[in-house]
C-alpha cells in the first residue's frame, strides 16, 4: 500500500511536469510566432513565406571587365544592354520579364560620396537635383551600409511619374575603386511584394567574381542581417 508520504510526492511530481509541459508549448509556440515573423521580413535557406511557404529559385550571372557576380530570382530575367540603350556606363542589371520599369541596375562612374560625412549631408547631396525636377518627391530612407564587402551609402526616395503613378527607387553608391551605382525600382504600391527579391540581388554581389557564400545558419536564425 502507498505510504501517506508517497502520495503527495507523486502529486508534485505530477504537477512539476504538466508545468513543463506547458512551459515547452508555450516556448514552441513562441519560436514558431518568430520564425513565422522573420520569414514574412525576408527569405530563410532560399524559402520565402508570403501567403503560403515557397522555394526561391535563382539564377547565377557572373561578368568580367568589371568583375562582378550576383544571384537574382528567376522571376526575373539578366539585362545586358545587348543593344546599348543605356550607355557606357552600364554594367549589368535584372527586369522583370513582364514589367522592365520592375528591376535593378548596376552603372559605374556614381558620384564621387565622402562616406565620413553624415547620412543627411550625403543624402541632400544626392537628392537636391532631384528634388528640383520630381512630382511631389519623397526621401524614404538614408544609411550607410555595405555591399559584396565595401562601405556604402543608400537612399531611398519615391516620386510621381508623369502619368502620375508614385515610383519608389533605392540607390546604392559604391564610392571606393569602379565607383559603382547600382539602383532599383518599382511601383510603390508593389515594392513590398519585390523588397525580397531585391534584397536577395543586394546581399549576394561581389566583386570578386565569386558569388557570397550563404550565411551561416547562426547568422540566419539568431541576427538575420
Amino acid at each position: 500500500m502507498m505510504t501517506e508520504q508517497e502520495t503527495p510526492r507523486q502529486n508534485k511530481f505530477l504537477k512539476s511536469l504538466k508545468i513543463m509541459g506547458v512551459a515547452f508549448v508555450v516556448v514552441a509556440i513562441l519560436i514558431s510566432g518568430y520564425f513565422a515573423y522573420r520569414l514574412s521580413q525576408k527569405d530563410l535557406f532560399g524559402w520565402r513565406l508570403n501567403f503560403n511557404l515557397n522555394k526561391v529559385e535563382t539564377n547565377d550571372y557572373n561578368g568580367f571587365a568589371p568583375t562582378i557576380a550576383f544571384k537574382y530570382p528567376k522571376i526575373f530575367e539578366l539585362d545586358l544592354d545587348k543593344d546599348k540603350k543605356y550607355g557606357s556606363a552600364y554594367v549589368a542589371g535584372i527586369k522583370l520579364a513582364t514589367d522592365d520599369r520592375t528591376g535593378c541596375d548596376i552603372r559605374l562612374g556614381g558620384p564621387q560620396l565622402d562616406l565620413s560625412k553624415s547620412n543627411q549631408e550625403l543624402a541632400d547631396g544626392i537628392t537636391g537635383p532631384i528634388k528640383s525636377k520630381a512630382s511631389d518627391f519623397q526621401l524614404l530612407e538614408n544609411s550607410k551600409t555595405s555591399i559584396g564587402g565595401r562601405q556604402s551609402f543608400k537612399v531611398s526616395f519615391s516620386f510621381l511619374d508623369p502619368i502620375g503613378a508614385r515610383v519608389r527607387l533605392d540607390q546604392i553608391f559604391l564610392p571606393e575603386k569602379e565607383n559603382y551605382m547600382i539602383i532599383c525600382g518599382t511601383g510603390e504600391y508593389q515594392y513590398n511584394f519585390f523588397k525580397k527579391d531585391f534584397q536577395i540581388f543586394y546581399d549576394s554581389i561581389n566583386f570578386n567574381g565569386n558569388l557570397l557564400n550563404q550565411k551561416s545558419l547562426w547568422q540566419k536564425m539568431m541576427f538575420w542581417k
